[in-house]
Parts: structure tokens; sequence; C-alpha cells
């Protein structure tokens, strides 16, 4: 099965190194695991997830998951944020979220 791990690690500007060293292995396993000359089991998709800050199914890749365009830019800028601004973000586009409810609530009851 393919995989996002490449993707995801050069996404936070991780080397094979470094990435390596989050999970404890080596580089050599990684770059195995990236080309699926490995196979990813639970244990690779926890350490991954941990390592790469993301949701263990986002390591996998699932075309019915595909992204437009603009979903993948905000994902790249969320990903690029410290915990602090990912926060910030979070309750932004959650108060920006919130009139496009009320009017879609509004037109269903109106």
């Amino acid at each position: 099965m393919d995989n996002r791990i490449r993707e995801l690690r050069k996404a936070q500007g991780l080397t094979l190194q470094e990435l390596a060293e989050r999970v404890n292995s080596s580089n050599q396993q990684i770059s195995q695991l990236e080309s699926g000359r490995r196979r990813l089991n639970v244990d690779w998709l926890e350490s991954l997830s941990v390592a790469l800050e993301c949701h263990p199914m986002e390591l996998l890749y699932d075309k019915a998951m595909a992204k437009t365009e603009q979903e993948e830019a905000m994902l790249e800028l969320f990903r690029g944020l410290s915990a602090e601004q990912r926060d910030a973000f979070l309750k932004a586009t959650t108060a920006l979220a919130q009139p496009a409810r009320l009017i879609d609530e509004n037109e269903e009851t109106g």
C-alpha cells in the first residue's frame, strides 16, 4: 500500500535521520518504509504518527481522502505552526465557521 511518510516528513522539514531518531530507528529503515520495501505495521503507524504529529491514517495514501489544492495549502500552513499558533488558528477558524452554521440552520428551519 502506498504511504505518505516521505510527504509528511518533508512537509515538516525533517531529514530521514531526524525522523529515524524520533522513532528510535535507522534512516535505512525509514527509507524502506517510505519506498514500500518495508511493510507498515501497527507499531510503525503508531510511532510514525507520534513523530510526525498526525493521525496514523494520515500516513496511508487513500485516493478517496484526496484533498483540494486549498485544503492541502491550509494543511501545510497548519503543520508549520507552533502548538500555540495551532490553538489560535483553530479558535479563529471556528469563529469564522459559526456564522455559516447559523445561516445554514436558519435556512433549514425557516
